[in-house]
């Protein structure tokens, strides 16, 4: 699967980016930029990560520091829609209950994870 990360919207108090393929040691990096590109001036960056086959420790390392360094800039990271694959990572590690997962990315954007 090829690796794509874009901003597929950036609206007045979020921005959402899309994520698919492989997050790791290489790609990371570009996930990592897409975010702070996104996170000029909003509120919430909502990142769909319904399309991520794999993701390893570099990955999840990328998510927290970027989630930590948008909470001290007011920022909220939402994280939407995980692959199968990703909830069993974040089930695993314990790193759902780190971030806000939500169901899909319309729940995310509002901020509704019901």
């Amino acid at each position: 699967m090829n690796f794509e990360v874009s901003v597929d919207e950036h609206a007045k108090t979020y921005s959402v980016i899309s994520v698919r393929g492989e997050v790791d040691l290489h790609t990371a990096p570009r996930v990592q930029y897409a975010i702070e590109r996104g996170a000029n001036g909003v509120r919430a960056i909502v990142v769909d990560i319904s399309g991520v086959a794999f993701m390893d420790s570099t990955a999840l390392s990328t998510f927290m520091r970027v989630h930590d360094a948008l909470k001290e800039r007011g920022i909220l990271l939402r994280l939407a829609t995980p692959s199968k694959a990703v909830e069993r990572i974040f089930n695993v590690t314990g790193f759902g209950d780190y971030f806000d997962v939500y169901p899909s990315r319309e729940a995310a954007v509002s901020g509704d994870q019901n």
